[in-house]
Protein backbone atom coordinates (compact mmCIF):
# COMPACT_ATOMS: atom_id res chain seq x y z
CA UNK A 1 0.00 0.00 0.00
CA UNK A 2 2.57 2.33 0.97
CA UNK A 3 4.27 1.90 -2.42
CA UNK A 4 1.10 2.44 -4.33
CA UNK A 5 0.35 5.39 -2.48
CA UNK A 6 4.50 6.71 -3.37
CA UNK A 7 3.37 6.41 -6.89
CA UNK A 8 -0.32 7.68 -6.64
CA UNK A 9 -0.19 10.53 -4.48
CA UNK A 10 -4.19 10.61 -3.74
CA UNK A 11 -4.80 13.78 -3.06
CA UNK A 12 -6.58 12.00 0.40
CA UNK A 13 -3.99 9.84 1.02
CA UNK A 14 -6.42 6.72 0.64
CA UNK A 15 -6.65 3.84 -1.11
CA UNK A 16 -9.42 1.73 -2.63
CA UNK A 17 -8.91 -1.96 -2.61
CA UNK A 18 -10.23 -5.04 -4.22
CA UNK A 19 -9.73 -8.45 -3.00
CA UNK A 20 -11.06 -12.27 -4.17
CA UNK A 21 -11.85 -14.86 -1.90
CA UNK A 22 -8.67 -14.80 0.42
CA UNK A 23 -7.93 -11.67 -0.73
CA UNK A 24 -11.42 -10.46 0.79
CA UNK A 25 -10.30 -12.03 4.24
CA UNK A 26 -7.20 -10.21 4.12
CA UNK A 27 -9.09 -6.81 3.75
CA UNK A 28 -11.81 -8.02 6.42
CA UNK A 29 -9.15 -8.59 8.53
CA UNK A 30 -7.52 -5.40 8.15
CA UNK A 31 -10.56 -3.52 8.97
CA UNK A 32 -10.94 -5.44 12.08
CA UNK A 33 -7.47 -5.24 13.50
CA UNK A 34 -7.31 -1.63 12.41
CA UNK A 35 -11.02 -1.22 14.13
CA UNK A 36 -9.74 -2.68 17.13
CA UNK A 37 -6.41 -0.59 17.64
CA UNK A 38 -8.43 2.66 16.30
CA UNK A 39 -6.09 3.05 13.27
CA UNK A 40 -7.12 4.28 9.98
CA UNK A 41 -6.64 1.54 8.12
CA UNK A 42 -5.68 4.36 4.49
CA UNK A 43 -8.96 3.02 2.37
CA UNK A 44 -11.57 4.95 1.04
CA UNK A 45 -13.87 2.15 0.05
CA UNK A 46 -13.24 -1.80 -0.47
CA UNK A 47 -14.69 -4.69 -2.41
CA UNK A 48 -15.10 -8.19 -1.38
CA UNK A 49 -15.59 -11.26 -3.54
CA UNK A 50 -16.47 -14.28 -2.40
CA UNK A 51 -15.10 -13.46 1.16
CA UNK A 52 -16.06 -13.98 4.74
CA UNK A 53 -14.05 -14.37 8.33
CA UNK A 54 -16.80 -17.03 9.45
CA UNK A 55 -17.66 -20.24 7.21
CA UNK A 56 -19.04 -22.18 10.05
CA UNK A 57 -22.55 -21.96 9.42
CA UNK A 58 -22.43 -22.81 5.72
CA UNK A 59 -22.27 -25.60 3.42
CA UNK A 60 -18.76 -24.45 2.08
CA UNK A 61 -16.70 -27.13 0.33
CA UNK A 62 -13.85 -26.02 2.37
CA UNK A 63 -14.26 -28.31 4.88
CA UNK A 64 -13.19 -30.63 1.88
CA UNK A 65 -9.73 -29.61 3.60
CA UNK A 66 -10.25 -30.16 7.48
CA UNK A 67 -8.97 -33.71 7.24
CA UNK A 68 -6.04 -32.51 5.78
CA UNK A 69 -5.54 -30.05 9.07
CA UNK A 70 -4.46 -32.48 11.54
CA UNK A 71 -2.01 -34.66 9.46
CA UNK A 72 -0.15 -31.89 8.34
CA UNK A 73 -0.21 -30.34 11.77
CA UNK A 74 0.77 -33.94 13.78
CA UNK A 75 3.59 -34.85 10.96
CA UNK A 76 4.77 -31.13 10.64
CA UNK A 77 4.18 -31.00 7.06
CA UNK A 78 5.72 -27.57 5.84
CA UNK A 79 3.51 -27.46 2.65
CA UNK A 80 0.48 -28.87 1.08
CA UNK A 81 0.53 -29.07 -2.45
CA UNK A 82 -2.57 -28.10 -4.02
CA UNK A 83 -1.31 -27.12 -6.89
CA UNK A 84 -0.14 -30.72 -8.21
CA UNK A 85 -3.16 -32.16 -6.74
CA UNK A 86 -5.36 -30.27 -9.25
CA UNK A 87 -2.75 -30.67 -11.76
CA UNK A 88 -3.39 -34.35 -11.50
CA UNK A 89 -6.91 -33.94 -11.04
CA UNK A 90 -7.43 -32.25 -14.28
CA UNK A 91 -7.59 -35.08 -16.70
CA UNK A 92 -10.58 -36.73 -14.59
CA UNK A 93 -12.34 -34.11 -14.16
CA UNK A 94 -12.12 -33.05 -18.28
CA UNK A 95 -11.93 -36.40 -19.80
CA UNK A 96 -14.25 -39.88 -19.62
CA UNK A 97 -15.12 -41.42 -17.43
CA UNK A 98 -14.88 -37.57 -15.68
CA UNK A 99 -14.49 -39.10 -12.37
CA UNK A 100 -13.83 -35.92 -10.70
CA UNK A 101 -16.30 -33.79 -12.74
CA UNK A 102 -18.07 -32.55 -10.00
CA UNK A 103 -14.94 -30.42 -8.95
CA UNK A 104 -15.51 -27.85 -11.70
CA UNK A 105 -18.57 -27.31 -10.19
CA UNK A 106 -16.46 -25.53 -7.48
CA UNK A 107 -14.42 -23.64 -9.57
CA UNK A 108 -16.88 -22.32 -12.20
CA UNK A 109 -20.90 -22.92 -13.46
CA UNK A 110 -21.84 -24.18 -16.09
CA UNK A 111 -20.66 -22.71 -19.57
CA UNK A 112 -19.72 -19.26 -17.34
CA UNK A 113 -15.80 -19.09 -17.76
CA UNK A 114 -14.26 -20.40 -22.17
CA UNK A 115 -12.57 -23.85 -21.92
CA UNK A 116 -8.92 -22.51 -22.40
CA UNK A 117 -9.23 -20.18 -19.32
CA UNK A 118 -10.80 -22.95 -17.37
CA UNK A 119 -7.98 -24.55 -18.28
CA UNK A 120 -5.17 -22.73 -17.61
CA UNK A 121 -6.57 -21.26 -14.15
CA UNK A 122 -6.55 -25.39 -12.71
CA UNK A 123 -3.32 -25.84 -14.66
CA UNK A 124 -1.72 -22.35 -13.81
CA UNK A 125 -3.20 -20.55 -11.05
CA UNK A 126 -2.79 -22.69 -7.74
CA UNK A 127 0.69 -22.72 -5.43
CA UNK A 128 1.20 -25.42 -2.36
CA UNK A 129 0.19 -24.18 0.26
CA UNK A 130 2.05 -23.30 3.25
CA UNK A 131 0.65 -25.42 6.44
CA UNK A 132 0.69 -22.90 8.66
CA UNK A 133 -1.93 -21.07 6.48
CA UNK A 134 -4.00 -23.83 5.84
CA UNK A 135 -4.03 -24.29 9.71
CA UNK A 136 -5.12 -20.94 10.09
CA UNK A 137 -7.39 -20.82 7.36
CA UNK A 138 -9.20 -24.06 9.35
CA UNK A 139 -10.27 -21.23 12.07
CA UNK A 140 -12.49 -19.66 10.03
CA UNK A 141 -14.27 -23.09 9.86
CA UNK A 142 -15.38 -23.00 13.46
CA UNK A 143 -17.13 -21.60 16.02
CA UNK A 144 -15.56 -18.08 16.44
CA UNK A 145 -14.41 -17.95 13.11
CA UNK A 146 -11.07 -16.81 11.87
CA UNK A 147 -8.28 -15.94 14.31
CA UNK A 148 -5.06 -14.92 13.95
CA UNK A 149 -2.37 -17.88 14.92
CA UNK A 150 -2.42 -17.02 18.27
CA UNK A 151 -5.93 -18.32 18.44
CA UNK A 152 -6.68 -15.11 20.83
CA UNK A 153 -7.90 -12.36 18.29
CA UNK A 154 -10.84 -13.32 16.34
CA UNK A 155 -11.21 -10.82 13.47
CA UNK A 156 -15.28 -11.25 13.10
CA UNK A 157 -15.52 -10.07 17.23
CA UNK A 158 -14.09 -6.42 16.08
CA UNK A 159 -15.08 -5.98 11.89
CA UNK A 160 -18.26 -3.78 13.61
CA UNK A 161 -15.67 -1.21 14.53
CA UNK A 162 -14.70 -0.38 11.42
CA UNK A 163 -15.75 2.78 9.42
CA UNK A 164 -14.87 2.12 5.95
CA UNK A 165 -17.50 1.73 3.24
CA UNK A 166 -17.52 -1.92 2.28
CA UNK A 167 -19.35 -3.83 -0.76
CA UNK A 168 -19.52 -7.39 -0.52
CA UNK A 169 -20.31 -9.62 -3.28
CA UNK A 170 -21.29 -13.61 -3.64
CA UNK A 171 -21.92 -15.39 -5.87
CA UNK A 172 -24.88 -17.20 -6.19
CA UNK A 173 -23.83 -21.11 -6.68
CA UNK A 174 -20.46 -20.63 -4.72
CA UNK A 175 -19.83 -23.85 -3.27
CA UNK A 176 -16.35 -22.51 -1.54
CA UNK A 177 -17.99 -19.31 -0.02
CA UNK A 178 -21.47 -19.72 -0.24
CA UNK A 179 -23.81 -16.24 0.13
CA UNK A 180 -24.89 -17.49 3.82
CA UNK A 181 -21.03 -17.62 4.32
CA UNK A 182 -20.83 -13.63 3.05
CA UNK A 183 -23.69 -12.88 4.66
CA UNK A 184 -22.42 -14.14 8.16
CA UNK A 185 -19.24 -11.17 7.80
CA UNK A 186 -22.06 -8.36 6.07
CA UNK A 187 -24.23 -8.72 9.27
CA UNK A 188 -21.84 -7.51 11.45
CA UNK A 189 -20.60 -4.64 9.64
CA UNK A 190 -22.55 -1.17 10.52
CA UNK A 191 -25.45 -1.57 8.16
CA UNK A 192 -25.16 2.43 6.83
CA UNK A 193 -21.69 1.21 5.88
CA UNK A 194 -22.34 -1.80 3.76
CA UNK A 195 -23.71 -3.16 0.31
CA UNK A 196 -24.35 -6.60 -0.29
CA UNK A 197 -24.72 -7.97 -3.55
CA UNK A 198 -25.43 -11.14 -5.04
CA UNK A 199 -25.15 -12.90 -8.72
CA UNK A 200 -26.51 -14.85 -10.34
CA UNK A 201 -30.68 -15.77 -11.22
CA UNK A 202 -32.70 -18.83 -10.72
CA UNK A 203 -33.38 -19.76 -14.09
CA UNK A 204 -29.72 -18.53 -15.00
CA UNK A 205 -26.27 -17.44 -15.23
CA UNK A 206 -25.36 -18.24 -12.41
CA UNK A 207 -21.84 -17.45 -10.56
CA UNK A 208 -19.13 -20.31 -8.97
CA UNK A 209 -16.20 -19.39 -6.77
CA UNK A 210 -14.25 -17.94 -10.18
CA UNK A 211 -16.94 -16.94 -12.05
CA UNK A 212 -17.25 -13.24 -10.29
CA UNK A 213 -13.46 -12.62 -11.68
CA UNK A 214 -13.03 -14.99 -14.64
CA UNK A 215 -16.55 -15.50 -16.05
CA UNK A 216 -17.55 -14.41 -19.61
CA UNK A 217 -19.88 -11.83 -17.80
CA UNK A 218 -17.80 -10.96 -15.06
CA UNK A 219 -16.67 -7.65 -17.15
CA UNK A 220 -20.14 -6.38 -18.02
CA UNK A 221 -22.15 -7.39 -14.88
CA UNK A 222 -19.52 -7.39 -12.02
CA UNK A 223 -16.58 -5.43 -12.76
CA UNK A 224 -19.36 -2.95 -13.32
CA UNK A 225 -20.85 -3.21 -10.13
CA UNK A 226 -17.85 -2.75 -7.99
CA UNK A 227 -16.24 0.43 -10.63
CA UNK A 228 -19.74 2.34 -10.06
CA UNK A 229 -19.24 1.62 -5.95
CA UNK A 230 -15.49 2.47 -5.25
CA UNK A 231 -16.12 5.69 -8.03
CA UNK A 232 -18.96 6.68 -5.62
CA UNK A 233 -16.45 6.47 -2.67
CA UNK A 234 -13.47 8.04 -3.84
CA UNK A 235 -13.51 11.47 -4.91
CA UNK A 236 -10.12 12.13 -4.90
Amino acid sequence: MAYIKAHTQPEDGKLVAVGHSMGGVLLYSMLSRYGFEGKDPGLAAIVTLASSLDYASSKTSLKLLLPLVDPAQALNVPIVPLGAILTAAYPLTSRAPYVLSWLNQMISAQDMMHPDLFKRLILNSFCSIPAKLLLQLASALREHGLSDRSGIFFYKDHIHKTNIPVLAIAGDRDAICPPEAVRETVKLIPEKLVTYKLFGEPDGPHYAHYDLVGGRLAVDEVYQCVVQFLSDHDQK
